[in-house]
């Protein structure tokens, strides 16, 4: 109980500090592209430490309302797509994680929301698109286990491995076989297995 009533702390003392730097780089003179970028950042901060306290119906309301932000930025900003990992990532998550959540207490007569799943598989979907043209493996890697956990919550487990097999075999390639990313991949393959054997 310490332990999580610790952690807890951590994640309440990181938000009150998100929200400072916030106040004050509002009183710091930068152009606008350096004002976006770095607000970007900050809510993107913001937004993993409210799934990190489990506040899932605000954490989906704050990565929902930075996507739609974000969405409107790159039409006169399209230099900023490079910052859309962030975003997107922690919206669907935020959506996976409250999905899962829910799922605890659906023996109460509450049917888990389904439509969270749908909203985060599409988010994901066109992100690993990209991910698997680009240089960044860890980025890919962590965008596809999430992708095939939100595809295994709703038993498309043929797919899930479809999406996984061309990340693993990029994290072997590039990062080696002993890799943290490699093993995590090599585990989620190996539950998708149990499924579709």
């Amino acid at each position: 109980y310490l332990g999580y009533a610790h952690n807890d702390l951590i994640f309440y003392c990181r938000l009150r500090i998100f929200y400072l730097i916030k106040n004050v780089r509002k009183q710091i003179e930068l152009n606008e592209y350096d004002r976006i970028q770095q607000e970007i950042q900050e809510d993107v901060h913001i937004g993993n430490v409210l799934i990190g306290i489990e506040k899932y119906q605000a954490a989906i309301d704050f990565n929902r309302r930075n996507y739609e932000k974000y969405l409107l930025i790159i039409n006169e900003y399209p230099e900023l797509k490079s910052s859309s990992h962030g975003v997107l990532y922690n919206y669907a998550r935020s959506l996976f994680e409250a999905f899962q959540a829910s799922l605890q207490k659906s023996d109460v007569g509450n049917d888990p929301p389904y439509h969270y799943l749908e909203e985060a598989e599409r988010l994901m979907r066109e992100e690993v698109v990209r991910d698997s043209n680009r240089e960044h493996t860890g980025m890919y890697v962590n965008n596809t286990i999430l992708l095939c956990n939100i595809l295994m919550c709703q038993r498309k487990f043929a797919e899930a491995n479809q999406i996984l097999t061309p990340c693993l075999q990029k994290a072997q390639r590039i990062l080696g076989p002993s890799h943290i990313s490699t093993k995590r991949l090599l585990d989620l393959y190996a539950e998708i297995c149990v499924h579709t054997k």
